[in-house]
């Protein structure tokens, strides 16, 4: 099914379908949510536990979001602070970084692939087994 992405309410559409739908996704997010649990640290930092996925907010608004993957033990962390406008994801494929403000930029890594750009400069690069190409 396509759906129009800059409709104003995608979320409540989405999760509307997802409920009428038959099977085993509602008991399956019902038992999630029973086994999570939810702790707040001495230092006012919320941390959830859902399944594997291990959520951190301190108070400054910072997110971080891991995910550990059970068959090889991959790491998957997501970081995200509303403070300074930044946002990095890691994973053992994939790397990226992105900010706002004086540093805004925009960095994706895959092995020896590359893309950065830069919000100063508005330079767009390519990179690619040790090739390069830029756009302005």
């Amino acid at each position: 099914m396509i759906h129009d992405l800059q409709a104003t309410q995608i979320v409540d559409t989405l999760f509307m379908e997802s409920c009428q739908r038959e099977g085993e996704s509602v008991s399956t997010s019902i038992r999630q949510l029973d086994m999570a649990s939810y702790w707040r640290t001495e230092t006012g930092t919320d941390c959830w536990v859902i399944g594997l996925v291990f959520i951190q907010q301190k108070e400054d608004g910072f997110v971080s979001v891991q995910r550990r993957e059970l068959q090889h033990g991959n790491m998957f962390v997501l970081k995200t602070s509303p403070s300074n406008g930044k946002v990095k994801f890691d994973s053992n494929f994939v790397q990226m970084t992105a900010s706002l403000g004086d540093e805004s930029h925009m960095y994706l890594r895959s092995r020896d692939r590359r893309l950065h750009y830069s919000g100063q400069t508005k330079v767009f690069i390519v990179r690619n087994a040790g090739h390069s190409a830029g756009f302005d």
